[in-house]
């Protein structure tokens, strides 16, 4: 029975907001090579064959972890011109209460994520033919956009953000060893230092309640509890001085990414900067890519049609804009 409310748990946390490709644009003559990036165990690089020099898309999946995002996203964008590169950071390891991780050589907790690896990759990016690392992009939902939104606002090199279900905030990090130790540690590294986050209320009891769990309360719960600890957990999207897209939707029940969207446009409005927002008010967390299928999606919120909607409205956007950003 324990091993059943976690894996429900677990499997609402991994609802990807990075989950579609049937919008892939398909050319029967466009050939994509995909190569290993040394360095990064299992990140792949995907371009056009040829020797043009393409922009940098890195994708950054969000709490399903893995590199299912990257291989679902990599082609679409590599035939949109980028050098698309999928940077799996994560692989969930709940030991005996979930599914063994797909990946047991990358972190199996969500704690203490390394956001400087993404300078990392830069450097060894620029070693491989092909790659224009002066044009550098970021292409991420959830967990993924809390990650892409840290390092833009630490690195001035990175030009265009898209970030689905984002987060305004840093938040509490999870893993089976935080059973015992709930509210102790962080999501998320930099230069080998813990950033300071926004704890969660209930996340322990959540898991023990598997697929009844209520993972936004548990976000909101935890916000409200700690309001004194909201402004060392904000991620200072004001730093970040290039192109940003959020897509969110108000009726996401994985955490509420509309409302931390919003908090993001007035920081940065209130520095000058301007934002790209694509707010839906009856779609949930299910998102990203250009398919109108109406699925069902009840762990992510929203209506079928409502988020099909607004993925039909918001892709050709995202494309636009990181055309704009980046000039494939």
């Amino acid at each position: 029975m324990l091993r059943a409310t976690f894996v429900g748990t677990i499997l609402a946390l991994a609802s990807p907001a990075i989950a579609c490709a049937e919008e892939a644009p398909q050319s029967a003559t466009a050939a994509i090579e995909e190569t290993a990036i040394a360095g990064f165990p299992h990140a792949k690089l995907y371009r056009l064959a040829g020797s043009q020099q393409r922009p940098v898309v890195v994708i950054l999946a969000g709490a399903e972890g893995g590199d299912g995002a990257g291989k679902r996203f990599g082609p679409i964008l590599a035939r949109l011109g980028y050098a698309a590169v999928s940077l799996p950071y994560y692989s969930p390891n709940w030991g005996s209460f979930g599914p063994p991780p797909e990946y047991a050589d990358l972190p199996g907790s969500f704690i203490d994520i390394r956001v400087d690896q993404i300078a990392g990759l830069k450097a060894q990016l620029a070693t491989m033919p092909g790659v224009d690392t002066s044009r550098f992009g970021l292409f991420a939902g959830s967990k993924g956009s809390e990650f892409a939104l840290i390092a833009a606002s630490r690195y001035p090199w990175i030009a265009g953000v898209v970030a689905y279900a984002p987060s305004d905030l840093v938040w509490e990090g999870w893993g089976l060893e935080m059973v015992e130790a709930e509210g102790t540690r962080s999501s998320f590294a930099f230069d080998g230092k813990p950033l300071p986050f926004m704890p969660y209320r209930g996340f322990v009891e959540g898991l023990m309640a598997g697929d009844k769990a209520d993972l936004r309360a548990i976000h909101e719960n935890g916000r409200a509890d700690h309001g004194d600890r909201e402004t060392a957990a904000r991620i200072p999207v004001d730093a970040y001085r290039g192109e940003l897209m959020l897509i969110a939707g108000d009726k996401d029940r994985l955490w509420n990414s509309g409302r931390m969207a919003r908090n993001i446009v007035a920081t940065r409005d209130a520095a000058g900067l301007k934002t790209t927002a694509l707010l839906y008010p009856d779609a949930g967390h299910d998102l990203a890519g250009g398919s109108t299928e109406a699925r069902d999606d009840p762990r992510g919120g929203g209506s079928p049609d409502a988020n099909a909607k607004a993925r039909g409205d918001a892709w050709p956007q995202v494309v636009g804009f990181l055309r704009d950003a980046l000039h494939p």
